[in-house]
């Protein structure tokens, strides 16, 4: 796989970079996430007039038909600004979620709306006793109701839940293996909601289901099909994120870099002292792993084995998520006093890496399902 950049990558990664730039100041970023949505819908909606939202989507719904490689060179530059809207969860988890399924009526015209910025859709798969997406159980249930079914219960940790026009849910159907996916309207009768700040500032929230109406056209999958599907989804979506993940790494290194050159002790800058710039050379090893883990992801993403590309993103997940808590960690470090204060960037990048963290398994979670698969071969169930 060629990782060097084409021309119209290029041209994206100078689009995005440049609105980092000039838009997407830190103070601007904790105004956005006061917002009661939890991210800006100004943002939101430039991102979509410049077609970000539609970048994965297939082009028979208006989307651009581009791929995840293309994905991670826009990601990783909104990961240098912190961009907390919800692009994964709607464009890539949802948008892969609802295009992959058996083609049914309505399915293109809600793809358009996403890709345009007019819906915005959720997963709603995380249940109390669950440790994450990919390791819940589903408890849910829709039970037949005429030709359609009727939700009940309640969903956890709906990333923007509170502000997505459409659900995607998981749910038991009676008499059936696995677990089916519904496509939902967010404002339907019977569904209620408990809308929570995280840690960096994003929202979620639990979604209660009280015999909620759903067409028969509403289930994308059932069964096997919905497990692939969903890992399939999370798969990408990990990719994503870890992107994301890596351009909040990049950007804290920068920045570090930066204060050592201009912060004095004893007469001398920071960076001339030998230990902290051996620190710096760590932060750089460990942010080119995460690059390199990234790019293996990416690659084992175009496979056709499903548990080598199960074993490559969980790899990458785990090894992301280290070095990125470590990296942000040894920021924070790095500047003193000032890395933990609200006015400092360095700080939020690492509550964004918690949250990155521990979305989509944590890394104990991935490095347990990578041996796991390297052990038995076997893809794990949900």
């Amino acid at each position: 796989m060629d990782f060097n950049l084409s021309e119209e990558q290029r041209l994206l990664l100078d689009s995005a970079s440049r609105y980092v730039r000039e838009r997407c100041d830190l103070e601007s970023r904790r105004q956005a996430v006061r917002e009661a949505d939890g991210f800006s819908r100004r943002h939101w909606q430039h991102f979509a007039d410049q077609g970000w939202l539609a970048l994965t989507l297939p082009e028979a719904a208006g989307g651009m038909g581009l791929g995840m490689a293309d994905a991670i060179v826009l990601m990783e530059a909104l990961g240098r600004g912190l961009i907390c809207e919800p692009l994964i969860d709607s464009s890539i988890l949802c948008g892969d979620l609802i295009a992959g399924a058996p083609e049914q009526g309505g399915l293109n015209a809600l793809l358009a709306d996403i890709g345009s910025g007019t819906a915005l859709a959720a997963l709603a798969h995380v249940e109390l006793d669950g440790r994450s997406e990919f390791d819940t159980p589903v408890t849910c249930t829709a039970e037949p109701d005429g030709d359609g079914w009727r939700l009940q219960g309640t969903k956890h940790r709906v990333f923007y839940g509170s502000s997505a026009s459409h659900l995607i849910v998981s749910a038991q159907v009676s008499g059936e293996m696995g677990y089916s996916l519904f496509v939902v309207a967010a404002g339907a009768d019977g569904i209620t909601l408990d809308n929570f700040p995280l840690i960096d500032g994003t929202r979620a929230a639990d979604i209660h289901f009280d015999q909620v109406p759903v067409s028969a056209p509403a289930r994308l999958y059932n069964g096997q099909a919905a497990a692939k599907a969903m890992d399939r989804a999370l798969n990408r979506a990990i990719v994503a994120a870890s992107a994301a993940a890596l351009g909040s790494m990049e950007a804290v290194m920068d920045m570090t870099a930066d204060y050592l050159k201009t912060r004095q002790q004893y007469g001398k800058p920071l960076s001339s002292f030998q230990a902290l710039t051996h620190r710096m050379a760590d932060i750089l090893v460990e942010t080119e792993q995460a690059r390199s883990m990234l790019y293996a992801a990416l690659a084992a993403l175009d496979q056709d084995d499903s548990t080598e590309q199960n074993r490559q993103v969980s790899a990458a997940k785990a090894l992301i998520a280290q070095a990125g808590m470590w990296v942000t960690g040894q920021g924070i470090q790095l500047h003193g006093g000032i890395g933990v204060t609200e006015e400092y960037a360095v700080g939020h990048h690492y509550k964004a890496l918690q949250v990155y963290h521990l979305r989509f398994g944590d890394s104990d979670f991935h490095l347990e399902r990578c041996a796991r698969l390297i052990d038995t071969g076997a893809m794990p169930g949900h």
